[in-house]
């Protein structure tokens, strides 16, 4: 769908999240400005980078890129709201700050709500890993329409696309989640009327072992685990959605959040979580850790040590 694109089209805002990647911020921001489709804006958010990624960010002078800077690290779903308060597009896009776009990825998504089908406000494409040369994206292999929480839990591994800016509706990324970003999008996809291209557009390296917040590098305590779950069981559309097409996934979530507010002593917050539990069986001890209240030791045990002893069990069958 590449082509000839006109000046006067959509503003597209690209939000680049980025932490100590001096080492490939540069490709990331070269490959937007080397984009055959010219009108959009790059807000790139320097999550408290301690590596020299301010000095090169200052090298850049094109109007189109705004740089703004936490100066302490944040982490990403932080970083990311950052940048979805500075958006001025009509569409936008999140991209990582060690991928790198084809030169014709903007142009090719927007040419479908442009040129094919202008009810279109969400368009989706695939990614590509050059190392291995294969998409990383799984699940759909053909161009078509979407309906995305329907197709969504289905599809495993990256996509990478554009969404209409009004689908936002004043939501944004949950910073109290770790690791959990769907929550946002699964309630775009439910506004959205979607389209995928079977392209790879976007080059996702995965060479290196930076993120934007590492957190194998973070120590991830109890608080934070506690907060987490709390706000997790407020999220009723992804816990839908997961319970609908990925059952186990809903299983496990709820009873880590089930014996989270159980050793926190929340009993409101715990039989939210009891009620979403019970039309499970998973065997005596399992069925009976969830549902009597026993003492918080006791479900630490069971939380920590019983997995490792399955994973063990497994290996001499």
């Amino acid at each position: 769908m590449a082509g000839k694109m006109k000046y006067d089209t959509p503003l597209v805002s690209i939000i680049t999240a980025t932490y100590n990647r001096a080492h490939t911020i540069e490709r990331a921001i070269d490959s937007v400005l080397n984009q055959t489709y010219k009108n959009f804006e790059l807000i790139i958010v320097d999550d408290g980078s301690s590596d020299n990624t301010s000095s090169i960010l200052m090298r850049y002078t094109d109007p189109r890129i705004r740089v703004f800077k936490h100066y302490k690290n944040r982490g990403e779903t932080s970083a990311k709201n950052t940048g979805l308060k500075q958006v001025r597009g009509e569409w936008f896009t999140t991209f990582d700050s060690d991928d790198e776009m084809m030169p014709h990825a903007i142009e090719t998504m927007m040419n479908v709500p442009l040129h094919f089908d202008k009810t279109i406000t969400s368009i989706t494409c695939n990614s590509w890993e050059p190392i291995s040369k294969t998409f990383l994206g799984k699940g759909l292999n053909e161009d078509g329409y979407i309906k995305g929480n329907e197709v969504m839990p289905l599809c495993e591994g990256d996509f990478w696309g554009l969404t209409k800016t009004s689908l936002l509706m004043g939501d944004s990324f949950n910073e109290n989640l770790l690791g959990i970003v769907s929550t946002l999008w699964y309630k775009i996809n439910e506004r959205a009327n979607g389209y995928y291209i079977h392209k790879a557009l976007n080059n996702v390296h995965i060479e290196g072992n930076d993120r934007v917040t590492n957190l194998n590098n973070l120590k991830i305590n109890y608080k934070r685990q506690i907060l987490h779950y709390e706000s997790l069981i407020n999220e009723d559309l992804y816990l839908r959605i997961t319970e609908r097409f990925r059952p186990e996934e809903f299983y496990g979530l709820c009873r880590s959040g089930l014996f989270m507010m159980r050793i926190s002593k929340n009993k409101l917050l715990a039989s939210k979580y009891y009620e979403l539990l019970k039309p499970y069986k998973k065997g005596f001890l399992s069925d009976l850790v969830v549902k009597y209240e026993l003492p918080g030791s006791i479900y630490k045990f069971y939380f920590k040590l019983i997995p490792r002893i399955k994973n063990k069990l497994r290996r001499f069958k």
